[in-house]
């Protein structure tokens, strides 16, 4: 699936975010935002070493194959937004002040995917997801 002119509009943004981070951190809310902004079909990794030489870090992003791992289908598109953000090590509180909702709203999400999918907490989570993305 090729990602539309708006969420590639969406991706381009995020990522200048991520360039204008110094050193070897990107405050939680940019993660959150480069995150919420990949068009599916895409996966990222963040390379913080590389802001050694680069002054920034690298992201990487690339193809996903989404149907290799049936173990988030089950969830709402809500679900597996806050699942990706789970498993980027962002916090509740974080995970809330980016989608701009509750921090119970978080937890409810959070409390569904774990029993929708089985897994047995935030760890599994972020284990599965990065299985799930490639």
């Amino acid at each position: 699936m090729r990602p539309d002119a708006e969420a590639l509009e969406r991706l381009r943004e995020a990522l200048d975010a991520v360039r204008h981070a110094r050193g070897r951190t990107i405050p939680r809310d940019v993660l959150a935002r480069l995150a919420r902004a990949l068009p599916d079909g895409v996966g990222m990794t963040v390379d913080f070493d590389a802001a050694e030489q680069l002054g920034h870090p690298m992201v990487i992003l690339r193809p996903t194959d989404r149907r290799a791992d049936p173990t988030f289908d089950t969830l709402s598109p809500r679900e597996r937004e806050v699942a990706g953000l789970v498993a980027a090590g962002l916090r509740n509180k974080d995970i809330a002040l980016a989608l701009g909702i509750a921090l119970g709203t978080v937890k409810d999400h959070v409390h569904r995917i774990l029993d929708k999918t089985g897994l047995d907490g935030r760890a599994a989570i972020a284990a599965a997801w990065t299985r799930h993305e490639g």
